[in-house]
């Protein structure tokens, strides 16, 4: 099963619900493969392997640290990668 990363919808903050369970933006969840989803579409939902990872920062910009109470990892959040820049076009020159 693929898995998605929560992207919270065009506003950030809206979660989703998948089998009983809610998902908050930034966190990981797996679907079924070769099923279309609404949310994937409406771009509440993005493939996990297009994101990296990066250390999450407060307000005062030092690192947050990993809460072990949680099963997440709050110490790092999904960043997603820049789109390619296009190849600068040739000049036909002599």
């Amino acid at each position: 099963m693929p898995k998605y990363v929560v992207t919270g919808g065009a506003d950030g903050q809206s979660g989703i619900e998948v089998g009983g369970k809610r998902y908050e933006p930034g966190e990981t969840v797996e679907l079924p493969s070769g099923k279309k989803d609404w949310r994937i579409e409406a771009g509440y939902l993005a493939l996990a392997s297009t994101y990296k990872t990066q250390r999450t920062r407060d307000d005062n910009g030092h690192f947050v640290a990993d809460d072990p109470a949680t099963p997440e990892n709050e110490a790092f959040e999904p960043v997603p990668e820049p789109e390619p820049k296009p190849a600068p076009k040739k000049t036909g020159g002599k």
